[in-house]
């Protein structure tokens, strides 16, 4: 088994500002990255306040999930998440014996294996639209499904801009690819889409990305992964340019964003006034078996 290569510490802050006050605050939080064959989890808590009680459970997608409940009036909500997690390089996905073929992905046991990630969900649908879409990307497909999901994500980069404000967490595929820009949520939206669109199983991820060199605030990110026949799952990323590396950090992955949204919940009181994001994440000492830095 390849060794971890990098080590980082995340800390991500939500605060949410009620106008009149709230009670009977009860809410979901998917914020707790999961071991996987590219990250081992070192350490992971949620602290919410008002202090209450938190419960972990998983999810039928396999994520971690804190639940809570505040039961007195309070001004504000405020939950933190602090993680620390080895990660490495995705390993080689070359398919042994060509076995990642188109026709391998017309089996029942495919196609049943793997059917809640090849239908529609609420928010990757496809029209008319998409369809013609995808047939002007005009992806290669003869050198196997391996090849053509990878040459799939490099297209979508080249041809969506990224921009910030273009999109909301509610814009459809068809609404990302009509204005051709969104946000990384658009991108993965938009390629497990053409992926189910033509029979490839893929889901929706969401986590964070270290970026040693970035001056912004860091942001919550989100990729896809996709099941390809001989193979298993395999990580894209078509926001940017390469494979998925040590420099991501998983969180959850569903059918679309709507599975996997941070924080969730219900409560009385008047509508939330305010909502603010912040992430802390950064590069620390990884130790190797050895003892040394």
């Amino acid at each position: 088994m390849a060794p971890y290569t990098r080590k980082l510490f995340v800390k991500h802050r939500t605060e949410f500002t009620y106008s009149h006050g709230a009670s009977e605050s009860v809410n979901e939080i998917r914020l707790g990255p999961v071991d996987g064959p590219r990250q081992q989890v070192e350490y992971a808590r949620i602290d919410v306040t008002p202090t209450a009680d938190v419960a972990e459970s998983t999810d039928v997608w396999g994520n971690r999930v804190w639940w809570c409940q505040i039961v007195d009036d309070h001004p504000r909500l405020i939950v933190e998440a602090e993680s620390v997690i080895s990660t490495k390089d995705a390993c080689d996905v070359a398919s042994p014996d060509g076995l990642d073929t188109w026709a391998a992905l017309q089996t029942d046991a495919y196609r049943d294996g793997w059917a809640e990630f090849l239908l529609p969900s609420d928010l990757v649908v496809w029209s008319d639209a998409t369809r013609r879409f995808a047939e002007g990307l005009a992806i290669p497909s003869a050198n196997g499904v391996g090849a053509w999901v990878g040459d799939l994500a490099t297209a979508l980069n080249a041809t969506l801009m990224y921009e910030r404000g273009a999109t909301d967490v509610t814009t459809s595929v068809d609404g990302v690819i009509g204005a051709g820009r969104g946000v990384c949520q658009d991108f993965a939206h938009v390629f497990v889409a053409l992926c189910r669109l033509n029979g490839v199983a893929a889901r929706y991820v969401s986590g964070w990305m270290f970026e040693s060199d970035r001056e912004a605030p860091v942001e919550s990110h989100a990729w896809a992964e996709v099941h390809i026949p001989g193979i298993g799952w395999v990580e894209e990323d078509p926001t940017h340019e390469g494979e998925v590396s040590d420099r991501y950090v998983r969180i959850a992955c569903g059918r679309d964003y709507a599975d996997v949204v941070p924080i969730k919940g219900t409560y009385i009181g008047g509508i939330t006034e305010s909502m603010t994001v912040s992430v802390e994440l950064h590069e620390v000492a990884l130790i190797t078996s050895s003892g040394a830095p």
